[in-house]
């Protein structure tokens, strides 16, 4: 048997697969007991800023026509328009946090590759991205890399305001 290799979803499955490194950079020695800590600003703490970049993983999957288990209450917590909570209780710890957010991207890698290749050719038509994007390729791309490297820029300027030196 012959096994093709899905471009497109690799096109958009291996930066979203390394975005994991970048995540590690920022937040590997980051205290454990400040993850949730918004440094006496309104900037996102990494609490809000990874479980809202994994929450919407899962939101991408969904979109291509998968299905995701979302844990109670993960959507209100993280979904667009949901504000960044100065109350660390609300949130999981770092451990959890970070392993959500690779579990997440991993799984959404999974489910891009296992797709059908015409699957990212199809209209936005029908998604929250209509009028932003052409294709349900596109939508993922930008869900899967452009998004969480959007809020890692926030993790960026979090560690300055927190104190910090640059990631490494």
């Amino acid at each position: 048997m012959t096994t093709t290799t899905n471009t497109t979803a690799s096109l958009i499955t291996e930066p979203a697969l390394f975005v994991q490194n970048l995540v590690h950079m920022l937040c590997d020695d980051v205290d454990a007991d400040r993850f949730a800590d918004r440094v006496g600003t309104t900037i996102n703490h990494p609490a809000f800023v990874l479980g809202h970049t994994a929450y919407y993983a899962g939101v991408c999957v969904e979109i291509l026509g998968g299905s995701v288990t979302f844990d109670e209450g993960e959507a209100e917590l993280y979904q667009h328009g949901a504000e960044c909570l100065d109350d660390g209780s609300k949130y999981p710890d770092k451990a959890t946090c970070i392993a959500r957010f690779e579990s997440r991207c991993q799984d959404a890698a999974e489910f891009l590759t296992a797709c059908d290749a015409s699957l990212f050719e199809q209209s936005a038509k029908d998604t929250p991205f209509a009028g932003r994007f052409e294709t349900l390729g596109a939508v993922a791309s930008f869900m899967l890399v452009g998004h969480p490297c959007f809020h890692l820029g926030q993790l960026s300027a979090w560690r300055r305001v927190a104190g910090m030196s640059s990631a490494s």
